[in-house]
């Protein structure tokens, strides 16, 4: 993949990415646009939604959840995703093991939690953010 194209991915990526992260901070307002309920009905099953964890702890949970996410999207915009167009190894490595970190501990956490489904989409997830960093051509590559 091309540095160009692996990019251009990423760039999808993150912001859907980034819509699910505002999704999760509607969580906070009583999800209003009722996509919260649905996420949470396909990740724990028999799940009540929102209404299951309408207390100012976890509303406070959904904003701080969501906020955290759009920052990490967005750190990956401006930073990684420049990083892949000029082939900068380091910023990309780093990206790799924070993606693996966020991974390990969302997912761990989730099954944890009994919410085994969502370590399934993050792994989805997981495989969308490393395919651009992994197959990315670096120049050396890319003659061979």
């Amino acid at each position: 993949m091309s540095p160009k194209t692996a990019a251009n991915f990423m760039r999808v990526v993150v912001l859907v990415s980034l819509l699910s992260a505002l999704l999760f901070a509607t969580g906070a307002m009583g999800d209003p646009t009722g996509l919260m309920n649905v996420f949470l009905a396909s990740v724990i099953p028999g799940s009540e939604g929102v209404t299951a964890l309408a207390t100012t702890e976890a509303k406070m949970g959904y904003a701080i959840a969501g906020g955290v996410f759009a920052g990490f999207m967005i750190m990956i915009l401006l930073i990684t995703i420049p990083a892949i167009e000029q082939n900068n190894r380091d910023i990309m490595r780093a990206t790799i093991y924070a993606l693996l970190i966020w991974y390990v501990v969302d997912s761990g956490a989730s099954i944890a939690g009994g919410a085994p489904m969502n370590a399934v989409s993050n792994a989805i997830f997981l495989a969308l953010y490393l395919l651009p960093l992994i197959w990315v051509k670096t120049p050396e590559t890319a003659a061979a």
